[in-house]
């Protein structure tokens, strides 16, 4: 008996909170949607790029270099048990934040979610000011 392959979710499973940014956008410009369904929607891309986008991992290796393996997040590293527990050391303790936010940027693909998060957190924050001035 071997293994069980986890099931691929598709494409539309593996980016569904790229596509949760630009009816955010809509509902910003629009003024169609309640703050409340924005509230929602930006906390889902928040939790979505922290925690579930297709990224590398780019914790440090022992050559100092970055971690080319796949992860999910960006808070989560890849498959090895180290690498995991390295990022999330990276981001409880403050001092090692600077470190943490530029593998952020290193790739596109880590860059992409990482404006995407912080798009979310500020979608968010406006839209708590919103529900709270109502």
């Amino acid at each position: 008996m071997g293994r069980k392959r986890k099931k691929s979710s598709g494409f539309l499973g593996r980016y569904l909170g790229y596509l949760l940014v630009p009816i955010l956008v809509y509902g910003w410009a629009s003024g169609n949607m309640s703050a409340a369904f924005i509230l929602i929607a930006s906390s889902c891309t928040v939790l979505y790029m922290l925690f579930a986008v297709p990224t590398w991992c780019m914790a440090t290796t022992r050559e100092g270099l970055g971690c080319r393996r796949n992860s999910n997040g960006l808070l989560l590293g890849c498959s090895l048990r180290e690498h995991k527990w390295q990022k999330v050391k990276m981001a409880v303790r403050a001092s090692r934040w600077g470190e943490l936010f530029s593998k952020f940027w290193s790739n596109t693909a880590n860059a992409a979610a990482a404006v995407s998060a912080m798009a979310g957190v500020g979608s968010a924050l406006v839209a708590t000011v919103a529900l709270a001035t109502k």
